[in-house]
């Protein structure tokens, strides 16, 4: 499979050129880009990840990284930096660093670079993929709502009730469950226990929803460790929103 990155250069050398020939070499599609904020910019789009190879230690190049560093924050996008050992110091500590996927310091081995580009590559593929979410919840009318509002941005099956939950994930597989914790016969608690008791699905993430949001049902559900929970009050929006934030740090981990 093909995979695709933005490289922004600040020289034309053989290191640059040679690296880009590795790259592709390993099925990735490299996009050369000078270091120029509107060329980056226009082509901002075009990949999940950017690869900038800082050679200058200036307050252009700075710039540079700062502006690439804020577009993958705003995108979920990946950020790697070549640079000398004090340019990347001075980013250690700096809200920027939290942007930047990985650093390497000049001279780079190339290898390592490459394996790694291919790993990210691969991340930012699973996060794309459509994910496959399970919704167990005994109000029909809430069900159907959660339906609709997810079934553009994901692969959605709905149940009414535990039994039915414990059922369906034996047939399929699931990447999360929406798993309503206020259920008649049984509770959500007592079905994450009997998924997570199932090696085989022991592994499946499960989200609480809730109807009830005073501190004490709020702290219960906690007590419980489940990978989250969700008020059943939550709007559209906030929704989406919550789920694609679970699947990014699931997938690339908390920066």
């Amino acid at each position: 499979m093909s995979y695709n990155i933005i490289y922004v250069m600040q020289k034309q050398h053989i290191f640059n050129k040679a690296l880009k020939t590795r790259l592709q070499e390993a099925d990735i599609t490299v996009l050369p880009l000078p270091d120029d904020i509107d060329e980056i910019y226009r082509h901002r789009n075009d990949a999940d990840i950017f690869l900038f190879n800082a050679e200058e230690d200036n307050a252009q190049t700075s710039r540079i990284v700062k502006y690439i560093a804020d577009i993958c924050r705003d995108s979920r996008k990946s950020f790697c930096l070549i640079g000398g050992e004090n340019f990347l110091a001075n980013f250690k500590n700096s809200p920027t660093s939290k942007q930047i996927t990985q650093t390497y310091i000049a001279p780079v081995n190339a290898d390592d670079l490459i394996t790694d580009m291919v790993f990210f590559a691969q991340m930012h593929e699973e996060f794309r993929r459509k994910k496959d979410i399970l919704i167990v919840d005994d109000d029909n009318d809430f069900l159907m709502i959660i339906q609709r509002w997810l079934r553009h941005s994901y692969t959605v099956t709905g149940v009414h009730s535990g039994a039915e939950a414990l059922q369906k994930i034996s047939e399929e597989s699931f990447d999360l469950i929406l798993l309503d914790y206020e259920m008649p016969e049984m509770d959500g608690y007592e079905v994450m226990s009997k998924i997570h008791q199932n090696p085989a699905t022991s592994n499946i993430p499960i989200i609480f929803l809730t109807g009830l949001n005073d501190r004490e049902n709020v702290m219960r559900i906690i007590k419980h460790r489940p990978d989250g929970y969700i008020l059943k009050s939550t709007k559209k929006l906030e929704l989406l929103d919550t789920l694609e934030r679970f699947f990014a740090e699931s997938i690339f981990g908390k920066k």
